[in-house]
């Protein structure tokens, strides 16, 4: 299927939608059915799906109707769409991904899956929604394990020089570590200024401080949290200046919304390559709480069937 538009837009344009497909990830925070209990007050959902990483997550009796499913990889998660997609009678279906508490990995393979994919609808309106948390202090750093390209796309290498755009977190030592293990030619820092917690910015300038204070100032981009289409403005501009010199390189250590836009850059331009940096399962886990009850941040992407 092809993208035929995206747009960002508030929860009441959701309101009673009828939703065929809500899938979301369950795991040790705090803001996890926060999307959803807002949704199901005004929608029909027939099917809520719940990822989980461990057999032993809980589903309250409230949310009874929600199906848990352990996955043991994210290939899995395209066998499940195969099912629940396969069974909709309907032409045109409205689906919704909360991404909040997904891996990169997860909620990239959904996205692949329907660029991919030739489904037998219409169109698939996709709701990928965002609930922002509150300021919680950054743990101790763990060591980074794992540098690599998130996994589903695969880009032939070039030989031309890399140009990297690392979006930073608020950990110590990531981005360091991806530029030093990447080593391109240009690199680029973007991050998030303003956020919806300003506690967030403070920090993330703060244990970024040695790597900020080298760079070239002309270099550093800052972007509003919650206006994802100047924040695709941005990258699609960094894309045109540099990609007939560069192998261009996005690593999203920053907010899941950054790591969003940046996947559909990968499927709108195909020269670009994700990486990602990790330390295994051997993570750490913040409670993140929603920023209130009220606020997301919600991308509207329609995919259209491009056999006509």
């Amino acid at each position: 299927m092809v993208i035929k538009y995206g747009k960002q837009i508030d929860i009441n344009s959701i309101s009673e939608k009828e939703i065929s497909l809500f899938l979301f990830a369950g795991n040790h925070e705090k803001r996890v059915f926060t999307a959803y209990d807002k949704i199901i007050k005004n929608n029909t959902i027939s099917k809520s799906i719940l990822f989980v990483y461990k057999d032993s997550y809980k589903v309250k009796h409230d949310h009874s109707s929600i199906e848990k499913i352990k996955l043991q990889n994210h290939q899995e998660i395209s066998t499940i769409l195969d099912q629940e997609l396969g069974v909709d009678s309907k032409k045109d279906l409205c689906i919704i991904v909360d991404y909040s508490c997904m891996t990169k990995s997860w909620y990239y393979t959904i996205i692949l899956y329907l660029r991919k994919k030739e489904l037998d609808f219409n169109s698939i309106t996709v709701y990928f929604i965002y609930t922002p948390s509150k300021f919680t202090k950054p743990l101790e750093p763990k060591p980074n394990t794992e540098i690599a390209p998130l996994p589903g796309k695969y880009i032939v290498p070039t030989d031309k020089p890399k140009a990297l755009i690392v979006c930073l977190g608020y950990e110590q030592r990531k981005a360091e570590g991806i530029i030093e293990h990447l080593d391109p030619k240009e690199y680029y820092i973007i991050y998030s200024k303003p956020a919806l917690d300003y506690k967030f910015v403070k920090k993330i300038e703060e244990n970024n401080s040695t790597l900020l204070d080298r760079t070239d100032k002309k270099k550093i981009i800052t972007f509003q949290l919650d206006d994802m289409l100047s924040l695709e403005r941005e990258l699609t501009s960094l894309y045109y200046l540099l990609r007939e010199e560069y192998s261009i390189i996005i690593a999203p250590l920053g907010p899941k919304p950054f790591t969003f836009i940046s996947m559909l850059m990968t499927i709108k331009f195909r020269d670009i390559d994700i990486w990602r940096v990790g330390s295994g399962s051997d993570i750490n886990e913040y409670t993140r709480e929603p920023i209130d009850e009220n606020t997301f941040i919600i991308s509207e992407i329609v995919f259209e069937n491009s056999i006509k």
